[in-house]
């Protein structure tokens, strides 16, 4: 079996597809996501029990780009969460992920999933079915995602990553920091 080649692989603010053109606009290309470590008033606790995370679920303040603690699947387990539909997780204010792929003959699964790099963990998962006849051609895909969730208020590391049928392509490291200027000075 060939495996397709990933050419590129964003996350931005926003993908939108030029009407006549059909090329792709992205905006807001970003691999941080901001956030402060201590809740606002308005929002959930950062120690949300079982049910409350999920993704996009509870957590400290984000910058929107992505929210909450939860482990994916929002029952408090560690199992990976079941592949659904992207449109039953978006969200105002979510991300969209931009690949392209070339060698791409005939018809493959390919599988979009958010995983914390602490544990391997997947927290989110989306799969796409793509189908092309010439493998010269280069197929470009953008779709929405949920909100980033954030499994702890601390700085750590997660990854994009584009799979072929369970074959990794590639992935795009996202770094979750504390907002500059959030944390209060230490007691005197």
């Amino acid at each position: 079996m060939s495996v397709p080649i990933l050419q590129s692989l964003l996350l931005a603010d926003h993908v939108y597809r030029d009407q006549v053109t059909g090329k792709h606009i992205i905006c807001g290309i970003f691999s941080t996501i901001f956030f402060s470590p201590h809740p606002s008033p308005n929002q959930p606790s950062a120690q949300a029990g079982p049910g409350q995370g999920g993704a996009g679920g509870g957590g400290g303040h984000l910058d929107g780009h992505g929210s909450g603690n939860g482990n994916g699947n929002g029952d408090g387990s560690h199992q990976p969460p079941k592949s659904q539909p992207i449109q039953n997780l978006m969200q105002a204010g979510s991300p969209y992920v931009y690949f392209s792929v070339t060698e791409l003959k005939d018809r493959k699964m390919f599988e979009v999933r958010y995983v914390d790099l602490h544990d391997n963990r997947s927290l989110f998962q989306a799969e796409v079915q793509i189908e092309c006849d010439d493998p010269l051609k280069t197929i470009e895909v953008s779709l929405p995602l949920p909100r980033l969730p954030l499994v702890a208020l601390e700085e750590r590391s997660y990854a994009l990553e584009v799979l072929c049928e369970g074959q990794l392509l590639g992935s795009h490291r996202v770094l979750a920091r504390i907002t500059p200027g959030s944390v209060p000075p230490p007691p005197a």
